[in-house]
């Protein structure tokens, strides 16, 4: 995988032959967790950087081996090769474009094993993603949802056997209870501005 802190790299690679965005959040969870804690320090230190690419994993296993592929075959993630960056993966598939659909359902996740299990002094918990979807398009809700969910299970914040629910809205308000990650970048209608396009929090009842 990459070298913490060297920049400019891609530091995963994400293939998916159809998107369905709640096996799409499950399949970022599997890989965080197939990562060794030094390789997960490496990405994080890499901002999670991941290119997504269009592609069938059932075509590529055999010449090109994933890292973790989804059970459900539609999704498969590679580590970053250091030497090449995955060159062939690149040459053969083409960036992932398109629209996300208007109304995107809820969902719930689980944290698998693999991620720091919970300590005694802390059951599993339950949280609540919620994503602002207005003007998104389907690379960006990728891009948004995969670092939300990926830097909380890296930094230790989401654990094994947490539940996650995942809603949309089109105007995002951060909880007046606070938050434990919020995912900020350049406003897709004003690139001068910021917008939040993510949180995380406690699931409220």
């Amino acid at each position: 995988m990459c070298a913490a802190g060297s920049g400019g790299g891609v530091a995963a690679i994400a293939v998916l032959h159809e998107v369905v965005p709640e096996e799409f959040a499950s399949s970022v969870l599997e890989f965080t967790a197939a990562l060794s804690e030094e390789e997960r320090r490496c990405w994080l230190g890499e901002h999670t950087r991941t290119r997504y690419l269009v592609g069938n994993p059932a075509n590529l296993a055999g010449r090109l081996p994933p890292t973790t592929a989804h059970r459900d075959g539609r999704v498969a993630w590679y580590r970053e090769d250091p030497r090449t960056g995955h060159r062939e993966l690149r040459l053969l598939l083409r960036a992932l474009r398109g629209e996300l659909p208007a109304d995107p359902p809820p969902y719930v996740l689980h944290v698998p094993r693999g991620l720091p299990e919970p300590d005694r002094a802390r059951s599993p918990r339950s949280w609540r993603i919620t994503v602002d979807v207005r003007d998104l398009t389907l690379p960006g809700y990728l891009v948004h949802l995969g670092h939300t969910l990926s830097e909380p299970a890296i930094t230790g914040v989401l654990r094994a056997g947490d539940r996650i629910a995942v809603h949309h809205t089109r105007r995002l308000t951060p909880p007046a209870g606070g938050h434990a990650y919020l995912r900020v970048h350049r406003d897709t209608d004003d690139p001068r501005r910021l917008r939040a396009y993510t949180v995380l929090a406690d699931e409220r009842p």
